[in-house]
């Protein structure tokens, strides 16, 4: 069975002070998570581009079905009341669940990679294109974009993930299903991505050009890892 990805944007919003979200995120909120079955990695991430939502939460899971089925779910039902009360204030939960493609572009150490200790920037890029340019799409990261991405300076590692569900609530969750696709692209510096002519030159070809104007949504997100966790030994 395919690997999953559990994807969450999260925002505290004016009824939640930054030190008791991160506070509650990182002490009781991911570690509740770190025994559960399936479950492989547990990283925060914080924006770098000063847009909102201003954090992400990355879970690499053993299939999609994980967030979908018991002991996972069953977490829901035994929040504790800080929980449930901090849930009820914040401003945004935008919780996706993905399939992972195949194949994985890299990582650029090979077998030295450790998946528990990603980035330290990523890159989240959200694309839909109609059904008639899917095929175009998916050519295009396999026989161009993906190659030249892996000249970029400081680029480290390439996932691309097919959305499988999606859920948000909040005074800021927006109605209508999140792109398709999802690319993550981890960066040692996001600099480059502005000032590097590897990445001008890949995001500057004709098929690039082409592929963009064709897409339905193209969206774009920069994080830096924020606090990453150890499984259970």
């Amino acid at each position: 069975m395919p690997g999953g990805l559990l994807f969450i944007y999260s925002e505290p919003g004016s009824a939640v002070t930054t030190e008791e979200f991160n506070d509650w995120y990182d002490n009781e909120h991911v570690p509740t998570r770190l025994p559960i079955p399936g479950f492989q990695t547990w990283s925060r991430w914080v924006a770098a581009d000063g847009k909102t939502p201003d954090y992400a939460a990355i879970y690499d899971i053993d299939s999609p079905t994980v967030a979908s089925t018991p002991p996972y779910t069953d977490l829901a039902k035994t929040r504790s009341e800080r929980e449930k009360a901090l849930i009820a204030r914040a401003a945004l939960f935008d919780r996706r669940t993905y399939e992972l493609l195949e194949p994985v572009y890299g990582p650029k150490d090979g077998p030295a990679y450790d998946p528990a200790k990603p980035g330290p920037f990523v890159c989240v890029a959200e694309i839909e294109t109609s059904p008639e340019n899917e095929e175009d799409l998916n050519r295009w990261y396999e026989e161009e974009h993906m190659a030249l991405i892996a000249k970029v300076p400081g680029w480290v590692r390439t996932r691309r993930c097919v959305l499988v569900s999606s859920a948000a609530m909040g005074s800021e969750a927006k109605g209508g299903k999140p792109a398709k696709f999802l690319a993550l692209h981890e960066m040692e510096d996001l600099s480059v991505l502005e000032t590097s002519d590897e990445f001008k030159a890949a995001a500057g070809t004709e098929w690039s050009k082409k592929v963009i104007s064709n897409a339905t949504v193209f969206h774009v997100r920069m994080f830096k890892v924020l606090r990453m966790w150890e499984g259970p030994k």
